[in-house]
């Protein structure tokens, strides 16, 4: 018999989107496909999204019209991660999303 060992996708929750433990958030991966489904659009003014989903997380490598929040590392066995998911959301000038992007990486 195969089991599905799948993420359960969850509805976006304002509070579990915020919650981590030691900088992990458990509920991001689970519930990022409804929130850029349900919540996320293109024309939402910058401050909408920081009172929906918080401060992004500061990367040294984004662009300057550009915020990312951490979905999920996998670090693995190891210190060092091995896969994880970001989304990024860039504005124009006027502080307007123009482009929402998930983002899956792997070393």
């Amino acid at each position: 018999m195969l089991l599905n060992c799948g993420k359960k996708e969850i509805e976006f929750d304002q509070e579990k989107w915020s919650e981590n433990f030691d900088g992990i958030y458990k509920h991001r991966e689970n519930m990022v496909k409804d929130l850029m489904q349900n919540h996320l659009k293109k024309g939402i003014e910058y401050k909408k999204i920081i009172e929906l989903l918080g401060e992004p997380e500061n990367y040294h490598n984004k662009k300057a019209n550009e915020i990312i929040y951490e979905i999920m590392v996998d670090y693995g066995w190891n210190i060092d991660p091995v896969k994880g998911k970001k989304l990024h959301l860039e504005f124009d000038k006027d502080s307007i999303i123009t482009s929402i992007e998930l983002e899956h990486w792997k070393y």
